[in-house]
């Protein structure tokens, strides 16, 4: 265990004061370590406090190899801005957090801890640093099956469709074997499914509602019962457990709506 505070200012370290009434260092995870839902995952940590007001903060960080954030920030004690930790003094020399991991994405998370004095003083500590040679990163891990999806309509060629008729979207899955995966099925006249602009034609439908494989018979209409104006249209997929990453599907072929 390290604890930051009369050691010189290491590289990780925000404003590290130069004396021993303000320091912290990570108990748990002091190594590689995986949790999965259904157990609570234990970060614990140590603090020198000796200025009533001083507070400690904790934040969880998903990360890739490169350490790289992922995600946004979670906030496991304290709310993100100054001083809305724990109080350091009332806690003692030594503390922990059950953090409780259901819906949280799969991946590897490093934990921050701050501790914060009332006059601006501040100690910075995270789990896994290069620098220092700590590995403590916490690995959430989940049973689901990473969701598949492969649109089989429209498939390599565009298709054409007139005012006044359907057309089946159709599409295979791994449904049977991720029952949380959630299905969301629109149209695009661009590529990015995420600028406001998309049109919506199912949403939150299960993955398993026909096993492996799945059908959507479009009729000019969205999901709210509008009707879907002519143009040239990506049809995108979205599937999403809330445990792994989602998964984002175009098909090849567009859909052409013609009056």
């Amino acid at each position: 265990m390290l604890l930051y505070g009369a050691l010189p200012p290491p590289k990780s370290s925000v404003n590290s004061p130069t004396s021993t009434t303000l320091a912290i260092g990570i108990v748990i995870p002091a190594t590689p370590t995986t949790a999965a839902p259904g157990a609570a995952a234990i970060v614990q940590w140590a603090d020198i406090a000796t200025v009533a007001g001083t507070s400690v903060r904790i934040i969880a960080q998903r990360e890739n190899s490169l350490g790289e954030s992922t995600s946004d920030p979670i906030h496991l004690v304290g709310d993100g801005t100054e001083g809305s930790g724990r109080d350091a003094l009332a806690d003692g020399d030594g503390d922990r957090v059950e953090w409780d991991i259901t819906g949280v994405r799969v991946g590897d998370y490093v934990i921050t801890a701050i501790i914060e004095s009332p006059d601006g003083e501040t100690a910075t500590v995270l789990s896994r640093d290069t620098d220092r040679g700590t590995t403590g990163v916490l690995t959430v891990t989940t049973s689901l099956p990473v969701p598949t999806f492969t649109f089989t309509a429209p498939g390599a060629t565009d298709v054409t469709v007139t005012t006044g008729n359907t057309f089946n979207i159709t599409w295979t899955d791994n449904g049977n074997n991720n029952t949380d995966a959630r299905l969301t099925l629109g149209l695009d006249l661009d590529d990015d499914h995420d600028n406001g602009n998309e049109v919506i034609l199912l949403s939150n439908d299960p993955l398993s509602n026909d096993g492996n494989t799945g059908t959507f018979t479009f009729s000019f209409l969205d999901q709210d019962g509008n009707t879907v104006p002519d143009g040239s249209y990506n049809v995108f997929a979205v599937v999403d457990d809330n445990a792994n990453d989602p998964v984002e599907r175009t098909a090849t072929g567009q859909l052409l709506l013609n009056p």
